[in-house]
């Protein structure tokens, strides 16, 4: 769902953004989940298209930054990759108000109403991410 929502944000921009997810724990080439794809079609983005991966040494040295959906997934990509230290972020870091506003559950096995809460989470956390990428000020407009 992030890498939908982020593929949407930068379609406009004069800028050119590449944008990827791979995960510690995927399997290659799996479609995203029939609520995924619905959560995210309500907000006019089709992920149907996309195609999981695994997380390579290549993809870290290449990526300028890496998120993680919670504390968990970064402490665990820090583990596998720690010479990628300083490019590797929680999602919500720069707009959480405390550590419980960090996490963005997994919702796989969940119904249509838990992918919603991830989707919502993940969403809400999509412009700090673009504007830290973009400019490296991770802060919220008007700090």
């Amino acid at each position: 769902m992030a890498e939908g929502f982020l593929r949407d944000m930068v379609a406009g921009l004069d800028e050119e953004v590449d944008v990827g997810s791979a995960g510690i724990g995927a399997m290659e080439g799996m479609a995203p989940s029939r609520n995924s794809v619905t959560a995210m079609k309500e907000e006019g983005i089709d992920i149907s298209r996309q195609r999981s991966r695994m997380l390579t040494p290549e993809m870290v040295e290449d990526y300028t930054h890496i998120f993680g959906l919670g504390t968990g997934h970064v402490d665990a990509i820090r583990s596998y990759f720690p010479e990628a230290q300083e490019k590797i972020f929680v999602l919500r870091e720069f707009i959480a108000d405390e550590s419980l506003d960090l996490e963005v559950p997994d919702p796989i096995g969940g119904d249509l109403d838990e992918y919603r809460i991830t989707r919502n989470l993940i969403k809400e956390a999509m412009p700090s991410i673009l504007r830290f990428v973009l400019t490296g000020d991770p802060s919220r407009p008007g700090e």
